[in-house]
């Protein structure tokens, strides 16, 4: 039995690299073969990279020089982020011999599989992917063949009334659907679609010692106060910065970008996924708007505080209502000492326990389902 899945692997973040190989090393130790479909779009390629160059250095367009040096910086970001994400790829996820750049060519050449899946990650976007991304909905896939898919995210609570009817066509074809967030179970309902399970981001399915081989130790003996600020909400540096005060320790920056070498604290500038781990592994205490900075911090049993982000909160809300730490997302930033209140661990990870126990199931009946077709 072969599997077949489409995801966000090509976004080139930690989330989404992580997650593509949780989902894919779960379903192989039940011992199916697993390939991910290389879907390589234009906002992912080169394409994707001369827009953002135009996109976000517009506002220098009046002076040559500023304008010159913001796109070599953001050339240089984004050079350093491909070969840290497609090395770790290449080493850890077993892809396609063929990758994709548009539907049209996943119509022309299918690739072979004997179930297809969506997998995790803001999949259902429409505002991240730009429209609604047909081959993420897998029209491509021959209408005989079994679909499903595993905690996809819409990234937002509600649908446009534009393409509520489109997305219900797109999800009458699938055999099985589950989403990542409770937001997602309540669109679905909205569309007609009933008794379909909210599970587990992937990288919850894997516990802290099946990470650990993942985990450069590079950090093991320092003290420090991690930052994760996806969102360059200068509130979160502020929120570290007193944190640092307080405790004395100083703050390390992860980062995509070169330029925030301004920001207060050490930048460390788009490390390795391994050491991306570490750093949250051996941190004191983590600040972040990241969805999956906050799955790792619990997954690792940090001192963490999540600051809702404007867009896409819902995942993070959604998060730690299910593990009953509502408590560590906030929007204000008035409560340095929120920081150090103990966190039960224990309780939480009984509480994981559960819901890997659910989603483990739904991954069993799609299989046992088609293996009684």
């Amino acid at each position: 039995m072969k599997i077949g899945i489409i995801t966000l692997h090509r976004a080139r973040n930690y989330g989404s690299v992580l997650q593509t190989l949780a989902l894919q090393e779960k379903i192989k130790d039940k011992g199916v073969d697993v390939e991910i479909l290389d879907y390589y779009p234009d906002r992912y390629h080169n394409v994707g990279l001369l827009k953002r160059l135009k996109g976000k250095s517009k506002r220098f367009e009046k002076n040559f020089v500023a304008l010159f040096a913001c796109r070599c910086i953001i050339f240089i970001s984004y050079i350093k982020k491909m070969v840290v994400f497609d090395d770790f790829l290449k080493r850890n996820l077993k892809l396609t011999s063929k990758s994709y750049r548009t539907y049209e060519e996943f119509e022309k050449d299918v690739p072979k599989a004997d179930i297809y899946c969506t997998g995790s990650d803001q999949v259902w976007n429409s505002y991240w992917n730009e429209g609604i991304d047909y081959s993420l909905f897998l029209k491509f896939v021959p209408k005989d063949k079994f679909k499903f898919s595993y905690a996809a995210s819409f990234g937002k609570s509600e649908l446009e009334d534009d393409e509520k009817e489109e997305t219900k066509e797109l999800l009458e074809a699938y055999d099985y659907i589950s989403v990542r967030e409770n937001a997602g179970v309540k669109i679905l309902e909205d569309l007609g679609f009933k008794n379909c399970p909210q599970v587990l981001d992937p990288t919850l399915l894997l516990v802290d010692n099946e990470w650990n081989k993942y985990v450069d130790d590079k950090y093991k003996n320092k003290k420090y106060i991690l930052t994760y600020n996806l969102h360059h909400d200068k509130k979160i540096d502020v929120y570290a910065k007193e944190l640092s005060k307080k405790y004395n320790l100083p703050v390390y920056n992860i980062s995509y970008n070169w330029h925030d070498i301004y920001r207060s604290g050490h930048l460390v500038w788009c490390p390795t996924v391994e050491n991306y781990l570490g750093l949250i592994k051996y941190a004191q205490y983590v600040v972040t708007d990241s969805f999956h900075a906050t799955v790792f911090s619990i997954i690792f049993r940090k001192q963490f505080i999540s600051i809702y982000p404007e867009l896409a909160s819902s995942r993070i809300s959604s998060l730690l209502e299910l593990v009953n730490l509502e408590e560590r997302g906030i929007s204000s930033f008035d409560n340095v000492n929120l920081a150090d209140k103990g966190i039960y661990y224990d309780k939480v990870h009984n509480l994981l326990s559960i819901e890997r126990g659910k989603s483990d199931k739904y991954i069993n009946d799609v299989l046992n389902r088609y293996k009684e077709r």
